[in-house]
């Protein structure tokens, strides 16, 4: 049978399988002749629904053979129907749906979902035998996956399978009575020679097989069986394969030389066992243990033929027939798995990277060529998602919302009659999103094209996804190209990706700018009903899958989401952390960096205030900046002062006190420590008096980016008890968690006297990745050196130019110098660099300094005075020689949530 392979010419954005000319109808199939055409057909239609399944969904073009043929009159066939039964053993309806179009009958497959035995993928058959009593039976799929799961678990417990089986025989009678049929097999192979009509003294079991052959082409016959018992025997303990003997009345018969050349024989019986797949879970990988052993059989003392043993010895691991009966879309065409590629995908077995630079996307193996459902987001992604879409996509009744706000103003800015125009487009949907990207080509793994303003996704109750792609060029051809690839890979992504388990397509449709010379092209496609979102519950699903979608995309919607992620992840740091409240009134709360510790004080002051009933009043903020100072006051009701403020006053109704960044405190002003100390926890002197009160002192720092050393006013580290040390926080993108990683194992490599060795034996690198698996998403994270102070001003300017195109405001920058004396330099530079943008209608500059961090414009300030405070995007700048300081890298890192940009200006020469 030839190769399926993909439609060409898509007509629907879906991976196509052409299955050629079918004959469909009961009457139909019932009246052909050829019935190795008939089961031919079949087997194309059922190949190409396995694949498309375990490929993220497709559809599957039928040519009709009958041209009077119609799917609502005649159906489609009994042996059709009997095969898709075996295939969805609980119905097919919630996979496929049918939709005759002309002579052509189109298939509609969804993507297979793991159903109640947690099957990953599709499979006809697995070719995976074992023995059950005296028969030899094909495991079906879930059967299968518990045999791979038994076999994986004692692999990794370190038992073999005689260990297993020799610890079941003392307890299981029925063991023991076929271990007795297994050693009379032993000995009756220890035999010289046998004699015709021999009756011997055992039977079939489970570890043996009677096989007796009258036709003359015993080796083929012996070919085609021997893979199902190898199998069988070999992933059941093992057993004796006898040929020769009669099954009923367990007499020998022998198979008669003239019919055999017994050399022969057992040369293809060791060539067959070789080619046998097999799917190791050990590191030994031994192949498939058997011996083979020709008896001769007389009669009346004259050679009349040959017995032929095959011993098969049990297998660490599994033993197949064949590869196993499961398809996937690849190259283009439907092809086979192997029974390694099935395995991996049964039990999605993750090849773990060795080094995790090298493969920034951790557990992504969904794509279009890989189509497993599989972890391509951190872990928590799936604790999160619906309180995510709750907050940035919540559904109101009779309104269609257009995201991200920024962008969509900014290109209805700039493109008059564009917000009409897409209302016009939507109509008459009126519940639901109109998601836009700069090119969600771009953002699902595709190339971004040039003719593409952007890409405008409807998700609305009572409609299909549809895909509005807005072009800028009337006389572009590749428009209509581009739209069907992108709507295929979000498709794809939807269910592959973001785990949409419902049926879902996305139409694409092409739009051109107002006041084009040429009308829209249009793409005229129909889907079944399903297809369509029936209420606010499905629209909900589907969102939830485009945020998984998005998180692991880089864009503007991936960073709010990724933003608003890490304000999950730190409030539930923050609820694991707060139960140490009541029992701990003081502790120093160490924080590695990209845990964003102020973020964590600020919701630990409203937990002090919800658990112990008090007024803001009562509980007081203290940190070294006015900039940080500033911004807590406006995220909490909490008092918040710098330390020289908190030195200079004092605090009578203050029963708690959070400090912040005490890292960069010093002893200036006094001890403020002990200050603190004495407000929190007060000495009452003379008798009566009562317990006095003891409020909470908690202190948080990062222990890798101490200054001042033994001047900071802070007890010795060893002193700094209790004490928690939050490690496992990874609050910020991957690409800058994977920099801060490096920084602090080169710290702990080569220390450095500021950070104390209890920091340095607290990170440990594997727990740290671990947390990046789990929270980190991805980023950006660029290193640029030996570039001028204007190469730098011209690399700042284009950036931010083109965040601004793609709807990043200036409140998300910061551009951060490594030394405050170059604030100065670097604005003249960047004014000059941003202006070369504003004259072509780009976003007009303004700059601030750290304490301008609420105003909403790029901060421009040394990272000393940004100490404590965090945005979405940073430049760090800096001199070349920052590039041999110890933590620099850090203190720009630890700023950072999505965006890192570290830029090195040379060594000036003179």
């Amino acid at each position: 049978m030839d190769s399926l392979k993909m439609e060409t010419e898509m007509l629907y954005p879906e991976i196509t399988v052409d299955v050629g000319r079918v004959t469909f109808g009961e009457e139909n199939r019932k009246r052909m002749t050829n019935s190795y055409l008939k089961r031919t057909e079949n087997s194309r239609i059922i190949q190409a629904t396995c694949a498309l399944l375990n490929s993220g969904g497709g559809v599957i073009k039928a040519e009709i053979e009958d041209k009077t043929y119609s799917y609502r009159c005649h159906g489609l066939g009994h042996d059709l129907e009997t095969s898709f039964q075996k295939l969805f053993p609980s119905g097919s309806q919630k996979y496929l749906d049918y939709m005759q179009q002309g002579h052509n009958l189109m298939i509609f497959v969804k993507s297979w979902c793991p159903d109640i035995f947690s099957l990953r993928i599709c499979s006809l058959r697995s070719n995976l035998y074992q023995r059950a009593v005296t028969s030899t039976i094909n495991l079906s799929a879930h059967s299968a996956l518990e045999l791979l799961r038994e076999k994986q678990s004692r692999t990794q417990r370190g038992r073999s399978t005689m260990q297993e089986l020799h610890s079941q025989k003392a307890l299981d009678r029925y063991m023991q009575e076929e271990e007795d049929m297994r050693m009379s097999a032993s000995e009756f192979v220890k035999k010289d020679k046998l004699m015709y009509k021999e009756k011997l003294n055992f039977t079939e079991s489970t570890h043996v097989e009677f096989k007796r052959f009258t036709t003359k082409k015993i080796i083929p016959r012996t070919k085609e069986m021997l893979p199902h018992y190898v199998s069988a025997f070999a992933n059941t303990h093992g057993g004796y394969l006898i040929i020769g003997v009669d099954d009923k009345s367990k007499e020998v018969f022998g198979c008669q030389g003239e019919k055999v050349n017994p050399d022969l024989l057992k040369r293809e019986i060791e060539n067959c066992i070789e080619k046998l797949p097999t799917f190791h879970f050990c590191c030994e990988k031994p192949k498939v243990n058997f011996t083979t052993k020709i008896l001769n059989v007389y009669q009346r003392d004259v050679l009349y033929g040959h017995v032929c043993v095959v011993h098969v010895e049990p297998f660490c691991c599994v033993v197949f027939t064949e590869a196993p009966d499961s398809w996937i879309i690849r190259d283009n065409s439907v092809t086979r798995l192997s029974a390694e590629q099935w395995v991996t995908m049964m039990l999605d077995i993750q090849s773990v990277p060795s080094n995790l630079e090298a493969d920034h996307s951790l557990h992504l193996i969904s794509s279009a060529s890989s189509p497993l459902r599989s972890l391509s987001y951190p872990i928590k992604v799936l604790e999160f998602k619906e309180a995510l879409q709750q907050h940035l996509f919540p559904v109101t009744p009779e309104k269609i919302q257009f995201k991200p706000e920024s962008l969509c103003k900014k290109l209805f800015s700039d493109h008059k009659g564009l917000e009409e125009l897409m209302k016009t487009q939507i109509y008459p949907c009126s519940q639901g999103f109109v998601i836009v990207s700069r090119s969600w080509a771009s953002d699902v793994g595709l190339r971004k094209e040039q003719y593409v303003l952007c890409d405008a996704l409807l998700i609305a109750v009572n409609s299909s996804p549809v895909l509005y792609t807005i072009l800028t060029d009337s006389t572009w051809t590749g428009g209509l190209v581009y739209a069907q690839n992108t709507a295929r890979q979000l498709k794809q992504k939807l269910g592959t990706v973001g785990g949409y388990t419902g049926k879902v397509c996305v139409i694409p449709r092409l739009v051109h700018l107002p006041g084009a010379q040429r009308k829209p092209s249009e793409i005229t496609l129909r889907y079944p009903q399903p297809y369509r979102l029936a209420d606010e519950d499905e629209m909900e699903k589907l969102l939830q899958a485009l945020i998984t979608v998005s998180l692991c995309s880089r864009s503007l919607l991936s960073d709010q989401l990724g933003c608003e992620f890490s304000n999950l992840l730190v409030a539930e740091q923050c609820e694991l952390l707060s139960q140490s409240l009541q029992e701990t009134r003081e502790l120093f709360v160490h924080c590695f960096p990209g845990t964003r510790k102020t973020a964590l004080a600020i919701k630990i002051m409203e937990k002090i205030k919800d658990l112990f009933h008090c007024k803001s009043k009562e509980i007081l903020y203290v940190c070294e900046s006015d900039a940080l100072k500033d911004f807590v006051t406006q995220q909490t009701t909490c008092r918040a002062v710098t330390r020289k403020t908190f030195m200079g006053g004092e605090f009578p109704k203050v029963k708690h006190i959070v400090m912040d960044e005490t890292e960069h405190f010093c002893s200036k002003y006094g001890d403020w420590y002990m200050k603190a100390k004495s407000i929190t926890h007060p000495k009452v002197r003379g008798a009566g008096s009562g317990n006095p009160h003891h409020g909470i002192l908690w202190l948080f720092l990062d222990p890798f980016q101490v200054h001042h050393g033994g001047g900071n006013g802070l007890p010795p580290p060893s002193a700094q008890f209790p004490r928690k040390t939050i490690t496992n926080g990874i609050h910020c993108a991957l690409e800058i968690a994977m920099l801060m990683k490096e920084e602090m194992k080169r710290l702990k490599e080569n220390p450095h006297p500021s950070v104390s060795p209890d920091t340095l034996a607290a990170f440990r690198e594997a727990s740290y990745e671990e947390a990046m698996r789990a929270q980190a998403l991805p980023g950006v994270c660029e290193i640029e050196t030996n570039l001028t102070t204007e190469e730098i001003a011209r690399h700042v300017a284009e950036r931010c130019h083109h965040l601004f195109q793609c709807g990043y405001l200036p409140r998300d920058i910061a551009i951060l110098c490594r030394r405050a004396e170059d604030r100065g330099r670097y604005e003249l530079a960047l004014l000059r660099a941003m202006e070369l943008f504003e004259t072509c209608g780009a976003t007009k500059v303004v700059f601030s300094q750290a304490s301008g961090v609420l105003d909403g414009h790029i901060v421009l300030d040394s990272i000393q005075q940004f100490s404590g405070l965090e945005r979405n995007i940073v430049f760090g700048l800096s001199p070349e020689y920052a590039l041999s300081e110890e933590v620099h890298k850090l203190c720009f890192a630890s700023k950072a949530i999505k965006h890192l940009y570290l830029l090195y200006e040379k060594k000036a020469t003179f």
